[in-house]
């Protein structure tokens, strides 16, 4: 294991059942790696915020174990729920859905982020819109090449926009439980 970033070490010492800040110490010692047991506890805690490790306290000690499953970007999973819906339509309603979101022209970059393809019902943005836009994500520190192109929506997907609106929430606060499985028809249809 030896000749391993330290951090590849320490997932593979970890498991999926974790260890004590302890147990790891001593661990590593056995192979050789002497660190503080305060630096060690310090890197630790920095895997944690970069969402490698779960962190738990089982007292009197805090216990890591490996994050299985790492957080993903929002722009991944609208792209995963819109190819849910409808795999021909993804990138028009990922393009909807993000501009309806964001309020805001989307980059292509960001379409590529959603692991979606070109839309085929969007309009070019060009000028000072694009330019607010673009300035907007530099500023949050995405990368986008300053020759990216930005579009808008030109057809409207609403149900879709909605439908993957209330799976984020739905979602985000563990509200599973409290939906209805069955689908109800909501509206008396009469012809």
């Amino acid at each position: 294991m030896l000749g391993k970033p330290l951090k590849d070490i320490i997932i593979e010492l970890l498991g999926k059942d974790g260890r004590s800040i302890n147990s790891l110490s001593k661990e590593l010692e056995k192979m050789g790696i002497r660190k503080h047991r305060l630096i060690l506890t310090g890197y630790l805690q920095a895997m944690a915020d970069m969402g490698i490790l779960r962190e738990r306290i089982i007292k009197p000690a805090k216990v890591f174990s490996v994050q299985l499953n790492k957080k993903r970007s929002i722009y991944e999973i609208i792209g995963e729920k819109a190819k849910n819906i409808d795999e021909d339509k993804a990138s028009d309603i990922t393009l909807y859905t993000l501009y309806r979101l964001f309020k805001r022209p989307i980059f292509m970059r960001e379409l590529e982020k959603c692991g979606v393809g070109v839309p085929y019902h969007k309009e070019k943005i060009y000028g000072d819109e694009r330019k607010k836009a673009l300035l907007q994500l530099l500023n949050e520190g995405m990368n986008i090449p300053k020759n990216n192109s930005a579009y808008q929506p030109t057809e409207k997907y609403e149900e879709e926009y909605i439908q993957i609106l209330s799976e984020l929430i739905v979602e985000a606060y563990d509200l599973k439980n409290y939906v209805n499985k069955e689908k109800h028809q909501m509206k008396l249809e009469y012809e």
